[in-house]
């Protein structure tokens, strides 16, 4: 199990380093930049989801909004939201995808939120009723007041990242809804991986400590 989490081990690292300094080269300072990073790393502990792809997540709502604790938290909103509502990972992302695009717009159009109620059909209906839209219609309410101005994406984003940190919210109900035994297995490799990332870390500093004497 040590052996296969060597490539995972290795790719984590090399995110946990190399993340501050792309970020850095967009413009966000270096405290900025790592805090960012273990926001990230804390956010997706106990869940199957692989810090390198929140990382590549946030990196790209950071470019486009300029605000990169922003982008923290609606890449982490986003996983939990997916997670909680039970998607599959190829559904996540295809979820994540029609998002970014909306979010890169600050408009919304039919096929892009027919994506998400595919894909996050659960946490779209919470987001709905924070917004005062209930029954039958909620989510197709809450489409209309986004596509007519009445509510403007950045206030549907803050809202999914108010409900996803909220105590019962989408990131307890994402850990809640990832407890099955394939999960826990991804699980275990992933602690095993970050337990081995923690070792190269190590031995990389004992080692660069060598070079320099």
């Amino acid at each position: 199990l040590v052996t296969s989490a060597i490539d995972g081990a290795i790719d984590r690292y090399d995110t946990l380093n190399n993340f501050p300094r792309v970020m850095q080269q967009i413009g966000f300072d270096a405290e900025t930049s790592r805090k960012a990073i273990q926001r990230l790393s804390d956010g997706v502990k106990g869940l199957p989801t692989t810090l390198d792809s929140v990382a590549k997540t946030t990196q790209r709502i950071a470019v486009m909004t300029g605000d990169l604790d922003g982008a923290v938290e609606t890449t982490l909103a986003l996983n939990n939201a997916f997670l909680a509502s039970g998607a599959s990972a190829a559904d996540a992302r295809r979820g994540l995808e029609q998002y970014v695009q909306m979010l890169a717009t600050g408009k919304v159009d039919a096929h892009s939120w027919q994506t998400l109620q595919e894909t996050m059909g659960m946490a779209l209906n919470d987001v709905a009723k924070a917004f005062g839209f209930a029954g039958r219609s909620a989510q197709n309410d809450l489409y209309k007041a986004l596509k007519d101005g009445r509510i403007t994406f950045d206030e549907f984003n803050e809202k999914l990242i108010e409900l996803s940190n909220q105590t019962g919210g989408f990131a307890d109900r994402a850990r809640a809804a990832t407890g099955g035994i394939r999960t826990a297995v991804t699980i275990m490799k992933t602690a095993v991986v970050r337990g081995v990332t923690d070792i190269i870390d190590a031995i990389d500093k004992v080692l660069s400590k060598t070079r320099f004497k």
